[in-house]
């Protein structure tokens, strides 16, 4: 898993990561493949831009572009975060689901 740490930013926003890129783990999720994404956004106008990681699970293969966009459509369902504008995103990593 650390090796393949933030690879997937590497990765052109359009293509799909390979195996290479993607960290294969026995732990239990929920779906099959979970991306790790970067997040920059502001609480308001004028205040220090904050950066967190946020996961999006997915039972199928995404590209940066496409997890990307999960993001953003979900962005306001999640409460916590209702307040923030984004202001940049970044796929970072990918992990997925391997029976032992």
């Amino acid at each position: 898993m650390e090796v393949k740490e933030g690879l997937v930013r590497y990765v052109r926003k359009d293509r799909y990561p390979t195996e290479k890129t993607i960290a294969a783990v026995t732990w239990e999720t929920s779906k099959e493949y979970m991306y790790k994404v970067q997040v920059h956004s502001v609480i308001q106008a004028g205040a220090p831009i904050t950066e967190r990681f946020v996961n999006i699970m997915s039972d199928v293969p995404m590209t940066p572009e496409m997890v990307e966009s999960e993001v953003e459509q979900r962005w306001g369902e999640w409460e916590k975060y209702a307040a923030e504008e984004l202001v940049g995103l970044q796929t970072w990593s990918a992990v997925r689901k391997v029976m032992d």
